[in-house]
């Protein structure tokens, strides 16, 4: 499930590659947690996306209902991106792992 494997790279400050019905993104999560209707949310750092015309690096916020497939993969950030924001605007609904 993309929920459990995405709070772990949080944890652990790995970057993820999700799977979107629009194509594959390469991220450094950085925040989940819910809206105000309940939705669950992913605040992450765009790297790119694999097999496409590379994009510039940029922060995304993903619904995880959107998210078909998510692998940890064997890079790690060791820090927050400029732009960060621990409590992150979107998430009024509540924080459930943040980096």
């Amino acid at each position: 499930m993309a929920f459990y494997t995405i709070k772990e790279a949080i944890r652990e400050g790995r970057r993820l590659k999700l799977s979107l019905a629009d194509g594959e993104y390469r991220v450094e999560p950085h925040v989940l947690g819910r809206d105000r209707r309940g939705r669950t949310l992913l605040r992450a750092f765009q790297l790119g996306s694999p097999g496409r015309r590379a994009t510039a690096a940029t922060w995304k916020l993903f619904d995880l209902d959107s998210i078909q497939h998510a692998v940890e993969l064997d890079e790690r950030f060791a820090r927050p991106r400029e732009g960060y924001k621990a409590n992150d605007p979107a998430m009024r609904g509540g924080i459930l792992e943040r980096f």
